[in-house]
């Protein structure tokens, strides 16, 4: 939920790639019987459309109302009220004429009209809120804008304006628009107002560069030259002499007929060093007592004198000496300084903080749930502490600097930390829904032993992707508390002098982890954490006689990677990695591409680390060569080199990778391994998703089939052993042998996200106790595996159009099993919709373009807005709209199939390679809207798309399609218009399609891009003929033959009928 903005609302942005809108009629207004609507009224036929595109209902948006930043807003409200009675200086500006007197005077004057004018009353006075734009400042936003809502409701001024004072590079002052900086500036002088009319309030905490430097103190002083003038200090009192804008105490009363100029008296001489002379600025508080009290002076109601506390500015406020640069202190003193200076809420806050991700959100949230009575400026201290800095992330995140947060957990309770992070878990259930996984839920879990109570959710999307800083440090706090080896008479008591060696603490390690595993829930990874601690004192312990090479190390990087699995936090990797360095064992090895391959995937980027994924490989293929290795560890190994080539195939778009997997996996297959231990059901599938992977690259219809057939054959072998082990419950250790990641669209592909979810047992014993599984039930588990195999298996049969109906079942029976996993089933629906448009291209049939578009609705709801696989769904689901748009009764999809495009176009930026092709799209579909509706501003529309298109093609082909759509439109646009300008520039438009053909002929594609210019020169002749120049579409038509002819046998019937053209028209000349 979003804080209520009770602001002025505002206008909506003009884009720089939308069309200036086309003059009109206004709407009709409502009748005086016409009900009144809480939100805007659909168009006729909107219902059915957004039914067809968005089934099973659509919700609505609203604000809710959120936690106050201003402090009792009313009690400010009501303070204020005094600038009601305000009156600016200088004579109205408008005269009204006061009828009763004109009439009156024209009686007496017998029968002279006598027009007599009265001063009209009404409001001048105008309010500038400027807020400090410096980077400290970011945590009053939302105080600011309830300011600003108390200014607009008061009534007390004809307008109020806002503005952010920003630095420039040259180090002046001015005004911009919005706090960002790339806003339009102008300069600070625009805020002088000589007539008086206008009050200025200031919001800042004076510590940023601007009052450093002197600029904002000079301007300040232009505008108190002139109107009243306030600066809203939302520190605490007694840190306001630390800011660069120290204040003076004394008194302020009011100027007799100085329409609200104040003089102020200090209560003692002006300290050695201070500033002297310039002009006073009074310095209030956030509160109601003192904005109330300057409120009462300005508008009139009392001279004073009023205790007060004012700040100094001169015409050449001088700059203040840079401070030296700050000393590196230790965190423990860094930690001792601010318990020494900050208030005792500071103090707690901070504490409360070093167990909550650090969002500005959040922040206030804890304030307020664990600090009630705590102010703003409680929070405003522990962000100029020193003790924290900006992050990384996009944002307003903080981080500590390294080392404060470990001493600020100190003194934090156990049960104080599982309440900080129970509120951080409610905040992640309201901001970011059901469907992503609450790590704070988990760590209160671990940290009171309740377990997670976790609703079964309905086809609903996380509302974003959860910030990666609620898992690191949710996992921090919960290692803060790590738990030791049980203590004596427990069930799992250790030996009281154990042997010498590493042996009972793998042992121990493995034993906890088995008895935490059979009690099932979270009991599982409280036994991970015992199991980490056993075995980090094993690891620094040294090894014994009788203990195998590297055995503690692997299976403590083993326990690291099943808890990566379910924390998700990257200092887990990098412990994992650490414990096998140096080792060359082949154990040793795998896991060191299971921790490179797991850090590749975890990056904060778009894509996943071509060159991790590469050296996952290499350890991958050695680890598979070592001679010490077992057949299963081998097995293990090269599904999971396969699984890396795959995805670097998918990343470089390259078909060598993935080529080189099967070759791998067929080599091992050969070598008759996969009949030892149940490995087949390893292979089999893995050995699919590398020919799934390789389908799309296949150009041979032919060669494609054989591929899809293969693939079905290994998928579908395999089939019948997952279901019999989900059927039973009874997991397999294939299967808990990586990290699950689900397939679907805008990641590595369904063969490469799963290409090694079904390893082999060695590995699970070899490299750490089943090492890497993902968490939850082993039913649970396998219902998951067996619904993924039935989305690799629907996926090949996809490709044989004899056996869509079958590929329908299994997806049905993969979203059966799916539960509610928040990856697997959007994936079997995108799925799912492929296969209905495989039907449909088949059979011809439009409700099978229904259906798909259905499937992509309902996938659409469970996918983030801001996710990669977002923005790959859309031009799918807008393309499947548009193709039924096109087929009969197809009408009533063409609004939600614009709707759709259009989204698609803004879920990529424009610098994106995929922008050109999907403004055309969406210029399509609005020319198909018009076909129906005739809306000629559809069409203005598309003209403008296109010619935006043009500009972001990144080939020749993509820029001769634009054009040639751009000719087209051109032509449409003439039918309304009847103006021969339009078919002057659709004869260009094709001109210019026709050259970039050309040009795309001699890059690649020769066949399509000869097709299409010899396809926009018969329509250029076409355009020419109507213009009455039969001598340059005579050209333009023995341009086109020439290149049908260079097609060969394939255009024969097109090149004979335009020969013929070109017969007529020479004979006519």
């Amino acid at each position: 939920t979003a804080p209520a903005d009770t602001a002025r609302p505002a206008r909506r942005p003009v884009r720089q790639d939308e069309p200036p809108p086309e003059d009109g009629p206004a709407p009709p207004g409502p009748g005086p019987e016409d009900p009144v609507r809480l939100y805007a009224a659909r168009l006729a036929g909107t219902a059915a459309e957004e039914a067809a595109a968005f089934p099973g209902g659509a919700g609505v948006p609203v604000r809710v109302p959120g936690a106050a930043a201003l402090p009792r807003i009313l009690d400010i409200q009501r303070a204020l009220r005094s600038l009601q009675r305000h009156r600016p200086p200088g004579r109205p500006t408008r005269l009204v004429l006061d009828e009763p007197a004109t009439a009156e005077a024209s009686a007496r004057a017998l029968g002279l009209v006598i027009p007599v004018l009265r001063p009209e009353s009404r409001r001048e006075a105008t309010v500038r809120l400027v807020m400090d734009a410096s980077p400290s400042m970011a945590v009053w936003q939302d105080m600011f804008e309830e300011l600003r809502a108390v200014c607009e409701r008061l009534g007390a001024f004809r307008d109020v304006q806002v503005h952010y004072l920003q630095r420039l590079a040259d180090g002046r002052a001015a005004l911009g628009q919005a706090p960002a900086p790339g806003t339009r500036l102008r300069s600070g002088d625009q805020l002088r107002d000589p007539s008086g009319r206008s009050l200025t309030m200031v919001v800042s905490d004076c510590a940023g560069p601007l009052w450093r430097e002197g600029a904002a103190q000079r301007i300040l002083h232009r505008w108190a030259e002139c109107t009243p003038c306030v600066v809203v200090q939302p520190l605490p009192q007694r840190l306001w002499n630390r800011s660069w804008l120290p204040t003076e105490r004394g008194t302020l009363t009011r100027v007799e007929g100085g329409a609200g100029k104040l003089r102020f008296r200090p209560d003692r001489p002006v300290r050695p060093g201070r500033l002297r002379g310039g002009l006073t600025v009074p310095v209030l508080p956030p509160n109601a007592t003192a904005l109330g009290a300057w409120a009462r002076l300005v508008a009139g109601f009392g001279t004073g004198p009023v205790p007060a506390e004012v700040g100094r500015v001169l015409a050449d406020h001088p700059a203040a000496p840079a401070p030296p640069p700050r000393a590196v202190r230790p965190p423990r003193e860094l930690v001792r300084r601010f318990y020494s200076s900050a208030s005792p809420r500071a103090v707690q806050l901070a504490v409360y903080l070093s167990a909550a991700p650090l969002t500005l959100p959040v922040m206030r949230l804890v304030q307020r749930t664990m600090l009630p009575d705590s102010e703003p400026s409680d929070l405003a201290e522990v962000l100029l502490s020193g003790l924290l800095r900006r992050g990384q992330a996009p944002g307003e995140w903080y981080e500590f600097t390294p080392g404060v947060q470990d001493v600020l957990l100190g003194p934090l309770g156990r049960d104080e930390a599982a309440l900080v992070l129970k509120h951080c878990s409610e905040y992640v259930l309201a901001h970011f829904g059901r469907g992503v996984r609450n790590f704070p839920a988990l760590a209160v879990s671990q940290l009171t032993g309740e377990p997670v109570v976790e609703e079964d959710g309905d086809e609903r999307a996380p509302a974003a992707p959860l910030p990666l800083a609620f898992a690191e440090v949710s996992a921090r706090v919960v290692r803060r508390y790590l738990p030791g080896p049980a203590a004596p008479g427990t069930a799992d008591r250790e030996p009281a002098a154990p042997p010498p060696g590493r042996g009972w603490a793998v042992r121990t390690a493995r034993d906890r982890i088995a008895a935490q595993d059979r009690q099932g829930g979270d009991g599982a990874e409280r036994g991970l954490y015992e199991a980490v601690a056993v075995l980090r004192r094993a690891v620094a312990a040294p090894a014994g006689p009788d203990d195998a090479p590297g055995e503690a190390e692997c299976e403590l990087a083993g326990v690291l990677l099943r808890l990566w699995a379910r924390q998700r936090d990257p200092e887990l990797l990098a412990e994992a990695e650490q414990a096998v360095s140096g080792l060359r064992t082949a154990p040793a090895r795998a896991l060191r591409g299971r921790v490179l391959y797991e850090r590749a995937l975890a990056r904060q980027a778009e894509q996943p680390d071509a060159r991790l994924l590469a050296a996952a490989e290499r350890e991958f293929a050695a680890a598979a060569a070592a001679p010490d290795g077992d057949a299963g560890l081998r097995l293990d190994c090269v599904v999971r080199q396969a699984q890396a080539l795959v995805g670097l195939g998918e990343l470089r778009d390259d078909p060598i990778p993935l080529l080189q997997a099967q070759a791998v996996l067929e080599a091992l297959a050969g070598q008759g391994a996969a009949a030892q231990g149940g490995a087949d059901g390893a292979l089999r599938p893995a050995l699919g998703r590398v020919l799934l992977a390789l389908l799309p690259r296949t150009s041979d219809p032919v060669e494609r089939t054989a591929l899809a057939e293969q693939a079905a054959a290994h998928l579908a072998s395999a089939l019948p052993e997952t279901s019999a082990g989900a059927e039973t419950g009874a997991g397999t250790a294939a299967g808990a042998a990586a990290p699950e990641r689900s397939p679907g669209p805008g990641g590595l592909g369904a063969a490469g996200a799963e290409a090694g979810a079904d390893a082999g047992t060695g590995a699970g014993a070899a490299a750490g106790a089943g090492a890497a599984g993902a968490g939850g039930s082993a039913q649970v588990r396998d219902r998951a595996r067996t619904a993924r195999l039935r989305v690799d298996l629907a996926t090949a049969l996809r490709y044989l159009p004899a056996r869509l109906e079958e590929a329908s079942g299994q997806l049905g029976r993969a979203l059966a099993e799916a539960g509610g996993d928040p990856e697997l089933r959007p994936a079997a629906l995108v799925c799912l919709a492929r296969v209905h448009r495989a039907r449909s291209a088949r059979d011809g049939d439009p409700a099978a373009l229904e259906d798909a578009a259905d499937a992509y609705g309902r996938a659409r709801r469970l996918i983030p807005r801001d996710g990669e696989a977002y923005a790959e769904l859309l031009p799918e689901w807008g393309d499947v709209l548009l193709q039924r748009a096109r087929a009969a009764g197809g009408r009533r999809f063409t609004s939600a199939a614009v709707r759709v495009l259009r989204d698609s176009r803004a879920a990529i930026p424009q610098s994106d390679a995929r922008s050109a092709h999907r403004l055309v799209r969406l210029a399509e579909g609005l020319r198909l809207r018009h076909g129906y509706e005739g809306d000629v501003v559809d069409l203005r529309e598309a003209e403008y798309l296109l010619e935006l298109a043009v500009r972001h093609s990144r080939s020749p082909l993509e820029q001769a399609r634009a054009w040639r759509e751009h000719g087209d439109v051109q032509q449409e646009i003439h039918a309304h218009t009847r103006a021969l300008e339009r078919l002057d520039r659709a004869a260009d438009s094709y001109r210019r399609a026709w050259r970039a053909a050309l040009e795309a002929d001699r890059a690649d594609r020769r066949e399509v891009a000869v097709e299409l210019a010899a396809r926009v020169q018969e329509l250029r002749g076409g355009v020419l003929e109507r213009l009455a120049r039969p001598r340059a579409a005579l050209d333009a038509y023995r341009s086109a033959l020439e290149l049908w002819r260079a097609l060969g046998e394939a255009a024969a019937d097109r090149r004979e009928a335009l020969a013929s053209r070109v017969r007529t028209l020479e004979a006519g000349l």
